[in-house]
């Protein structure tokens, strides 16, 4: 799920209707089916998130990142430019919408593009739909700003390298701000606990521990695991217990 072009798509075909239906049966009151599918799949989306938000605390940034940090700010800053510059000319904007447009749809391998261009333009007028790049465009410009210092305009190439080396070794020197061992596991008990609280009399706790089920005795442990383990079919039950307690313990 962490290399995912679609996640919504494909946490729906892991959480099929006939997963729905039974697992409707755990709540007191029938849940809304939509509220039910959005509930799971949020909680699957946390459970993502959060591995990966796990993974990336690990790790490193390398030698030449904030070299390619820079590129990048800097890229999008010309891309921003040019972008504005060509809505000035309605036969421009049109030529290049439409281009766009055109490849992005036959491209199969550019699914994510197709989605986000879709969402950009869905709410645009043909005069504006340049506008949508253009704001994205200055957006990532500004995002690259506020991790390293662009360029001024009279600043040598040998000062910025030099910055974006020392930005990595800063970075990197730091040290790492640990997440809990089983961050993910959390991260997805609180995206459940509006909908079980929403459906369910019984209250979203651990449970006392029992030595004859080797694990907690929680109708809401036991939903939220059916949820995580058809992710990652190694996490042993009681952990999900021991996730809604740690939540509920934080403010």
């Amino acid at each position: 799920m962490l290399h995912s072009k679609d996640l919504s798509v494909d946490l729906c075909a892991i959480y099929s209707t006939e997963f729905l239906e039974q697992f409707a049966q755990r709540f007191d009151r029938e849940p809304d089916q939509i509220e039910l599918l959005r509930g799971v799949i949020e909680t699957g989306k946390a459970f993502v998130k959060g591995k990966w938000l796990k993974l990336s605390g690990k790790d490193r940034l390398l030698k030449f990142s904030g070299v390619h940090f820079i590129g990048a700010g800097l890229g999008a800053r010309r891309l921003a430019e040019s972008l504005r510059q060509l809505s000035k000319s309605d036969l421009a904007s049109r030529g290049l919408t439409s281009s766009l447009a055109d490849y992005v749809a036959r491209s199969d391998h550019l699914s994510a593009a197709q989605q986000a261009y879709r969402a950009a333009i869905s709410q645009s007028g043909p005069k504006t739909q340049l506008e949508a790049l253009h704001q994205l465009a200055s957006a990532l410009e500004a995002a690259v700003e506020q991790l390293i210092p662009l360029p001024g305009e009279h600043e040598e190439e040998e000062e910025v390298r030099a910055r974006a080396l020392e930005f990595v070794e800063t970075i990197n020197s730091k040290p790492k701000k640990l997440t809990p061992k089983n961050h993910a596991l959390e991260e997805a008990a609180r995206a459940f606990r509006p909908l079980w609280e929403r459906y369910s009399e019984i209250p979203y706790i651990r449970g006392r521990y029992r030595h004859e089920i080797g694990g907690y005795d929680s109708k809401p442990a036991e939903a939220l695991f059916e949820i995580v383990t058809r992710l990652d079919s190694t996490i042993a039950s009681s952990l999900a217990g021991t996730a809604i307690e740690n939540i509920r313990k934080q403010p």
